[in-house]
């Protein structure tokens, strides 16, 4: 065989090969790339649901916490308007998003994410001590611990930790 022969054979399948290469790295470049995307994304979206799951928790046992005193207290009490709604929505524990509903369902509001959170975490401490506020007198009356009433105990963070 003619060694000038061969040479062009030889470059053409080089030159298809170095394609396929480059080809190929581009795909695994891709695809890296995508699965790096959606391992990153899971990752966040578990962390803020964690987190939101978490704080929401203990809102909610809080919330709960309150709730019960209701039934302590005489019957016949007469709760003002603002308290009677918060302890009638407790299905849905402390939510901001909830409260302005209808706005956001027009799309009157359009505010990032992180604003969101803050305005959660401002309307919550609110309510909180909006009922803390309501509850203090009757707290007093039953001989109620007044400052772990807001706290939650610790065996509820040894639960989280044994399943």
């Amino acid at each position: 065989m003619d060694e000038s022969a061969s040479t062009p054979e030889v470059e053409e399948s080089l030159h298809v090969a170095a394609k396929n290469f480059v080809r190929i790295i581009n795909a695994a470049k891709k695809g890296g790339y995508r699965e790096g995307v959606e391992s990153g994304s899971d990752s966040v979206f578990q962390e803020g649901f964690d987190r939101g799951f978490e704080e929401g928790f203990k809102h909610g046992f809080v919330l709960g916490k309150f709730k019960s005193l209701l039934s302590v207290m005489p019957q016949n009490t007469e709760h003002p308007q603002d308290i009677k709604e918060i302890l009638d929505k407790t299905r849905r524990g402390i939510c901001y998003i909830c409260s302005k509903e209808p706005l956001i369902m027009n799309h009157e509001i359009q505010k990032p994410y992180v604003e969101i959170i803050d305005e959660q975490k401002r309307y919550s401490m609110k309510v909180m001590q909006r009922l803390h506020q309501y509850f203090q007198p009757y707290l007093k009356d039953l001989n109620f611990d007044e400052s772990n009433i807001l706290e939650i105990p610790n065996y509820v963070s040894d639960l989280s930790t044994n399943t």
